[in-house]
C-alpha cells in the first residue's frame, strides 16, 4: 500500500534483521534484472509510513491522477491535490472506503467512484487476505461492480493520465496489461506488486516489469520493502 517507508527506528536485533531482510529482497530483485534505471527527481506527496513516491518533473498544472484502491487513507490523493493542484479520480468499492468517503470533507479536486478496476467489465469477487502479510486467500467478502481501466478512460473522456496509482491486492497485473495492450497514455505508474501472495508469485511481477519496459517505461524507484514500484514513461 505504500511506496516508501521510513527507515525503521533502531531497536537492536529486530531492526537489524529488518534492514537485512529489506536489502536481501532488493538484491534478489536485482538478480532478476529488476533495478531502477531512470534518473528523475523523486518526491512524496504524503511523507511518512504510508508514503508513495512520484516524480514531480513535468507534471504541469492540474495533473490528472487515477488512484486505484483507497481503503481509509487518502493521504496520497489529498497530497496530490494540495501540492500539485491535481484532479484525482479515486476508485474503491469496499464498505470501508465508502464509509470513510461519506464522512470526509473532501476538496473539489477529488472524485470518488464506487467501482473496482479489474481485467473485465462486470462483477468482481473480493477476497479477504489471511496469514502473515496476507499471503493466503480467504473467503469472498464482497461482490462489486468493476470496469477495465480502458473502459473508464473512455467513459470519463480522458485521453492521457499523468499518474496512475495502483494498490488493488493482486489485480494490478491485468490492469497493467490493459494499459499496455490498449495503448493508454500514462506518464507515471506507481504500483504495489503483490508477489508475496501465494497464488501470484514473483513470476507475475517479472512479467509485468518486462512488459512495461517493452512499452517504453523505466523503473525509477523501488520501496524499502521491494513491493512498491514507480515507473516513468520515456520521453520521445
Amino acid at each position: 500500500m505504500t511506496a516508501i517507508h521510513n527507515s525503521p527506528s533502531w531497536n537492536g536485533q529486530t531492526s537489524l534483521q529488518s534492514l537485512i531482510h529489506q536489502a536481501l529482497k532488493k538484491i534478489w530483485l536485482a538478480t532478476m534484472g529488476i533495478r531502477p534505471t531512470a534518473c528523475v527527481p523523486l518526491a512524496s506527496p504524503n511523507p511518512g509510513d504510508q508514503a508513495w513516491v512520484i516524480s514531480p518533473a513535468g507534471l504541469g498544472t492540474e495533473p490528472l491522477v487515477y488512484s486505484l484502491g483507497l481503503s481509509e487513507n487518502l493521504s496520497f490523493d489529498l497530497g496530490m491535490i494540495q501540492q500539485h493542484g491535481a484532479r484525482v479520480h479515486g476508485f474503491d468499492p469496499t464498505i470501508e472506503s465508502r464509509s470513510f468517503i461519506a464522512k470526509s470533507h473532501l476538496p473539489a479536486g477529488f472524485h470518488y467512484h464506487c467501482l473496482a478496476v479489474a481485467a473485465h467489465d462486470g462483477q468482481l469477487d473480493l477476497y479477504e487476505r489471511i496469514g502473515k502479510g496476507g499471503r493466503k486467500k480467504g473467503a469472498c467478502f464482497l461482490r462489486a461492480s468493476c470496469k477495465k481501466i480502458s473502459s473508464l478512460v473512455e467513459e470519463l473522456g480522458h485521453s492521457r493520465l499523468d499518474i496512475l496509482k495502483i494498490d488493488v491486492e493482486g489485480s494490478e497485473y491485468p490492469i497493467l496489461e490493459d494499459v499496455c495492450l490498449k495503448g493508454i497514455q500514462v506518464s507515471q505508474i506507481a504500483v504495489e506488486f503483490h508477489h508475496r501472495f501465494e497464488e501470484i508469485g514473483l513470476t507475475a511481477t517479472i512479467r509485468s516489469h518486462q512488459m512495461l519496459l517493452k512499452h517504453g517505461y523505466q523503473l525509477a524507484h523501488i520501496s524499502d520493502w521491494a513491493e512498491e514500484f514507480l515507473y516513468v514513461k520515456e520521453e520521445k
